[in-house]
Parts: C-alpha cells; structure tokens; sequence
C-alpha cells in the first residue's frame, strides 16, 4: 500500500493532527488504528527536536504498522514546539522483518561496528532472564534505557531492532517481529520493547518496567 503521512495540520477546519497523503486503499477502522497507534507517548519532545523514533505494531494476524516519526521544529497554534512527523507503511509480518534486517545493514560502518557487539553476552543474559519467566502470563516490556544523545541514539535503534527480530522466535504470539517503538517518552500504553532516554520523567515518577540499561 502507498505510504501514509501523518502530521499537525495548522489550517482547516480539522486541525491537529492528521493524514495530509492520500488515503485510498485503507478503510476506516484501519486509518483510527493506525492515527492512534502511530506517535511515540510522552510529553516533552520540544526537547528533542531532530530526533527520529520507529515503531512497529500489529494492525492484525498477518500485517505489522511501521512507523518512521521525526521530531520537527514546527510549533502548533499556541506556539508549542515537539511537533512530530510520521511516515506509515502496512507490511506483511514477513516483509517488515526483511526491511528491519536491511535498515539494520544501512547504518554507518561505526554504528554498525557497536551493533556487532551489542546486547553484550552479559546483556543477552538479563533479557532473557527478565524476559522469559513472563512468557504466558501477559505482555512483557522490556524498557532499554540510556542518556539520550542524538547522535548515539541510532545505535540504541539498533539494538532494540535486533532484540525484536531475535526475541519473536520465543515470544510465539507475535508473527515476524516483537512490536517496538525505538525511543518514547513514556513506555505505558507502549510497546513490548521499548527504548527510553535515562531521564525520562515517566521513569522518575515511579514507572517500574523491566529496566536494561545500556
């Protein structure tokens, strides 16, 4: 299907935001899934303008929403920055897994050089043994948290992208990849993985996740 873009409309009568590309071919009750499901959460994006989230989630058995979002520096009608700009593709379990694989193999040799290392065998250990015990009773989320740097912040995308196409082998609910959002600003009502800048005030206001710092 054609890609969907989903930003902050200023002028209209619909303001807010909402699809500005052509939405043929997707029907209603999938368009609310995906505008609901689309934006990474949390308040306080004006501090993070540039940054770029992907995020992935089933819209049924068989097709997976990619969502590529940026932090752009357009302020709303009140002035208010941390507006976000998403671009929507709906895949087959399959084909998202074999971009995942593919956006992996693009990153820049030295973001790449680190993802060859990462999870570490140490790293690995305490996915799993956070992870694991939980199969079969409720969706786990595992939050990957690190200070946030822009230009790091690719190498955590990285290692949340490996752990989603590694982990699906154990967690059998989910077709072709454990859904995942890269960075958010609150893991509640997020994915099952999930990266989270260090200070986040969803953290320090008490949020208990199953928490790997890298």
């Amino acid at each position: 299907m054609t890609p969907l873009i989903l930003e902050y409309v200023l002028t209209g009568k619909q303001r807010g935001y909402n699809f500005t590309s052509s939405t043929q071919g997707y029907d209603e009750e999938t368009l609310k899934r995906i505008w609901r499901g689309a934006m990474p959460r949390g308040q306080g994006w004006a501090e993070y303008v540039d940054a770029r989230s992907l995020k992935c989630f089933p819209l049924d058995e068989r097709r997976l929403v990619l969502s590529d979002v940026v932090v752009t520096d357009q302020t709303d009608e009140s002035g208010r920055r941390g507006i976000r700009r998403a671009e929507v593709r709906v895949m087959f379990a399959e084909e998202c897994a074999a971009h995942l694989r593919q956006r992996l193999r693009s990153y820049p040799a030295g973001v790449e050089r680190e993802l060859s290392r990462l999870p570490t065998p140490g790293q690995w250990t305490q996915v799993i043994g956070r992870v694991m015990p939980l199969m079969g009773k409720g969706q786990p989320q595992l939050v990957l948290t690190h200070p946030y740097e822009r230009a790091r912040w690719q190498v955590i995308e990285g290692v949340v992208i490996k752990l989603a196409l590694a982990l699906q082998v154990g967690l059998k609910r989910y077709s072709g990849v454990v859904p995942f959002t890269t960075l958010t600003l609150d893991p509640r009502e997020e994915m099952a993985l999930v990266g989270v800048p260090a200070n986040s005030a969803a953290l320090a206001n008490g949020v208990d996740p199953l928490v790997l710092h890298f």
